[in-house]
Order: C-alpha cells, then structure tokens, then sequence
C-alpha cells in the first residue's frame, strides 16, 4: 500500500505550512529518514525526512504552495506498485470545493478512497506481476547508494548523483566524488547554481540571476550576491508593473512579514509597556572584546560578537533577578522558568526577523555562547533554523548599534516579559571627576510587562547588566 506524506505539524503552534522545495523528483527512490522536502513554516524552512523506502510515485502540492498541516502532499509506493489516481478535489490543496467520495486532504492511509482501478491500470499491473523478478533485478540495480554527506553536497551544488561513479566501499557515491563531479561539470560546461532562497530573493527583488555572479561553495550565488546585485541597481529581470503594484494599489504580505506584525500587534496589546534608559560605559568592554577576539579565532571560533558578550552578561544578571524570567499565564498567575535561555533577534532580508535562542546562557562558557550565535545567525539567514532552535527563550536581545540607533523602544517578545535593546557602541564624551574625556558608550533600552515585574526590579536588574558590562572580566566565570 502506497504511503501517504503529509505536511507535517512542526511546532506546536503551527496551522499550516509552505513547500519550499522538493529534494527528489517523481519516479525517484527514496530510504526512510532521508531528507525529502523542506518546508517554510512561520519561523523558518526546515528538512523534512521521508516517512517510508519506497519511490516517490506523486508530488500532490508544488513547491511554493501553502497547504494546512496533514494535508496530502506526494505518495511513497513500493516499486512496481500501481496507486488509485487522485480525485481533482484532493490535487487542490485549500480542500476548496470537495463533494462526497472525493480524498480528504489531511488523513492517514486508511482515508484513501478506493474507487477501483482503470482497465489501463489493470493491464499495467498485470504487465508488472509477470516481469515481477526481472523488474526486482532491476530496481536493484539502478539502486543509488551515497552516504548522507553526498547527498547533502550534491543538493547543495545542484547536481544529480545519478550518473557519478563511487570511489567508496562496494561502489557508494562518496563526497569527494561529488566534488570531483563539480570541478569536471564546471570545466566542461559552466552552470547556474543558487540556492533556493536566493532564487526567492531574486524574484521578488526583480533581479536576473542569470547575470549574478556567485560567491559562495563552486562559484554558488548566495542570498548576499543577489542582495548585492539588488542594492548595485541591476536591471530588473521582470517589467516593474509585475515588481511592484501600481500606484494606490496594495502589495501582498510575504507568510513571515505577515506572522510577525500579528505577533508584535498581540503583544503591543496585552502587556503593559514600560521602558528604562540606560547609558553604559562600555569602554572596557570594547578592550576585553579586542584582546579576547584572536584567542577566539584560534580555538576556532571566528570572532567574539557584542550579542554573545552581552547574552552572557544578562544571563548571570537574570540570576540575581528572577523576577524578570517570570511569565504572565493569563487566568491563572505567573510561570516561572526552570532555566535561563537568551534569544538574540536576527533581521532577515529583504524583510522580517527570527530568534535563535541560546540555551544556558547563565551557565555556559562565553566561547560556547558566541560559537552557537555565529552558527544560529547563518542558519538564520539561509531560512534553515529548526522549530526548537526557535522556541524557549525567557528573554530577548534586539541589537539595532549597526544601524547607528542610540536607543528605541522594543516590543516584548510574548510571552516572555523582558526584552533588551542595544544601541551603537561609539565613542562619546564624557565627564568623568569633572574631566572631560573620550569614553565609548552605548544606550541600553529595557522594556518589560509591568503586570509581572516593576519598575524598581527592573531597574535592578539593568543596573546590574550595565555593571558587568562595565566590568567584564567577571564574565569569564569566577
């Protein structure tokens, strides 16, 4: 019997789903666990392996299709294995204009209609039954055996590893056949490779990616070069009445642009904001960074970001003050978390942002901290963050100092109650001991849900985090 693949529910929350890119093809053979499609969901893209071994026989629901979870989306049959065709109500993901009989659109197997097979149908599996060990013979032999490291090298360089000769034990495609079939593909005949974000990203920006050149992984285009290419004013690969609408006209939301103004409008709505200012002297601080930066590098950790230094000042500050981890559950009190765990904010382009969280902050070494940031940071923006790398943050960091912001008033990230902005760290002059002098400082903005915390706790603890700041050599642990 054919195995159904549905969109998956990939966070607790999660309604509906968009395939971003199937990963096989029809007729393709696939092994249970491995990576068949990714899925863009509100918080990002993320892999999605395959439920059974078999061929995928049917993609149902086209990449870019937003369908609700466990909607039918492809099919997994056995080789040789003939499945009933689908009725026109269940190719249509909205489910819109179903009658009786037709396939319902979320469902496991047993909510496949049987509508009995065509005379067609009937002759095809017929055929199959009498070639049945030739056909076994077959399968067998065009069976693809790579080992996982190619097959994600060989998704990321667009290249088919059907076709490439393994050097590996018994014949298996290994990486560095995949490598070695990039270089030769490259010298014989020059190809287009982007990924599939920056193929998006050209799209809506209007770019051409046939004349972006690629910086990344075998002459790869990144979503920088197709940003690049958008800021340097290329000209637009589509009219500009299909870019942008006309003038009075309205320009759709984009799914995450449309997720995250829902979210900020709720929480803008249920907490009481309040919002402290505080100057921090952060001139030791950019001292500590500087001599602590080529340590970092050596260890393998590229360099030391503000947002690492200043998640690990706030996690030992949020352990003196746990009134700020506190979280309001309406109708029934305050839940307070078993752990410190600091999201970091990260804006994604052309529009929206994402929250990686750092787990431990309070606990973990500040090497560790930055290590994890760096990595959730790229992750972040190639779309390919997980649902749990997302979820679980007691507090929030928003860093706008790139952008040459002194200070703002952030909106708290429900239903934590606390979320800190960080301003441009620049050098200010200051009266110190009535001497004018030249310090390097940064406005520090700290909004939080004065139904849960007041203001004197939360002055507190902001006092506390511009100290260590101030003096962070104790973050070093002591």
């Amino acid at each position: 019997m054919a195995t159904p693949v549905t969109m998956p529910m990939l966070g607790l929350t999660m309604e509906e789903g968009t395939v971003a890119e199937w990963l096989k093809n029809e007729g393709d053979t696939v092994t249970r666990d491995e990576p068949l499609l990714t899925v863009e969901m509100d918080k990002g893209t993320m892999e999605v392996p395959s439920p059974a071994s078999g061929v995928l026989r049917r993609i149902v629901v086209q990449p870019g299709t937003t369908v609700p979870v466990k909607t039918l989306i492809a099919e997994i049959a056995e080789p040789g294995e003939v499945i009933a065709p689908l009725s026109a109500a269940a190719a249509t993901p909205s489910g819109g204009g179903a009658g009786p009989g037709s396939m319902p659109l979320a469902g496991g197997p047993g909510d496949l209609p049987w509508r009995g097979p065509t005379n067609a149908q009937i002759a095809a599996a017929a055929a199959a039954s009498l070639a049945g060990p030739q056909h076994v013979v077959a399968a067998a032999a065009t069976r693809l055996f790579a080992s996982p490291r190619a097959r994600l090298r060989a998704r990321t360089l667009d290249l088919d590893l059907r076709g490439m000769t393994g050097t590996g034990p018994q014949g298996r495609i290994v990486e560095a056949d995949v490598l070695a079939a990039s270089t030769a593909a490259a010298v014989a005949e020059p190809r287009l490779v982007a990924t599939p974000l920056a193929r998006r990203l050209a799209q809506e920006h209007g770019v051409d990616i046939d004349t972006v050149v690629g910086t990344g992984p075998g002459g790869r285009i990144t979503q920088e070069d197709v940003l690049l290419a958008a800021s340097s004013g290329q000209p637009p690969a589509v009219a500009a009445d299909t870019a942008q609408p006309a003038t009075g006209g309205v320009l759709p939301l984009s799914r995450l642009r449309r997720l995250t103004a829902e979210h900020m409008a709720s929480s803008a709505q249920t907490t009481a904001r309040v919002t402290l200012f505080l100057e921090a002297d952060f001139s030791e601080a950019a001292r500590f960074r500087a001599q602590l930066q080529p340590e970092f590098a050596r260890l393998g950790v590229p360099k030391l970001p503000w947002d690492a230094l200043i998640a690990r000042a706030a996690g030992l500050a949020l352990l003196e003050h746990p009134a700020l981890l506190a979280q309001w559950v309406d109708g029934l009190g305050l839940r307070s978390p078993d752990a410190v765990h600091v999201g970091v904010a990260v804006a994604l382009e052309p529009e929206g942002l994402v929250v990686p969280v750092l787990r431990d902050a309070s606990s973990r070494s500040l090497r560790e901290l930055a290590r994890d940031l760096l990595a959730l940071a790229e992750k972040a923006r190639a779309g390919r963050l997980s649902p749990t790398e997302m979820q679980g943050g007691t507090f929030t960091i928003t860093n706008l100092g790139a952008y040459r912001i002194d200070g703002f008033t952030p909106i708290v990230n429900s239903p934590e109650t606390a979320i800190l902005g960080v301003g441009r760290i620049a050098p200010q002059a200051v009266v110190i001991d009535g001497q004018v002098q030249a310090r390097t400082m940064c406005s520090l903005s700290l909004s939080f849900d004065h139904r849960v915390v007041d203001g004197a706790s939360a002055a507190a603890f902001l006092a506390r985090l511009a100290e260590l700041l101030e003096r962070p050599y104790t973050l070093l642990g002591i």
